[in-house]
């Protein structure tokens, strides 16, 4: 899966699971922030520019056509198939200020800290 997508999943798991994106996502594994802005029908990942329309229980990232499946499970986890990399994943995302994203062996995995508008980057 690529860094974009994991990005733009888990600013959607984190909007699923509080009502409202996150202004930046910490990827605790590159040391990097990444600004996330709401727009209407989804949200912008700075960073790379992408737009992202949320379609009920898809994500779908338009200038790369791509489109992740995506689903709530249990009171703190998320799964869902990534189209454009034939990827399955999971993760969890309880609503704090963090979110992990696994691959879909649990080999590999992902943490962020989630930014909220409260916060400041």
């Amino acid at each position: 899966m690529q860094p974009e997508i994991r990005r733009i999943v888990v600013a959607e798991a984190h909007r699923r699971r509080t009502g409202r994106y996150p202004v930046g996502v910490h990827s605790l594994g590159t040391g990097e922030t990444f600004s996330i802005e709401p727009a209407a029908g989804g949200f912008v990942d700075v960073a790379s520019g992408l737009k992202v329309r949320i379609e009920g229980d898809r994500i779908v990232v338009p200038a790369l056509n791509a489109t992740v499946d995506f689903a709530l499970v249990d009171d703190v986890g998320f799964g869902g198939y990534d189209h454009l990399s034939g990827e399955p994943f999971s993760g969890r995302a309880g609503g704090g200020a963090s979110v992990t994203l696994y691959s879909a062996d649990q080999r590999d995995y992902f943490q962020y800290a989630v930014v909220s508008p409260d916060d400041r980057i």
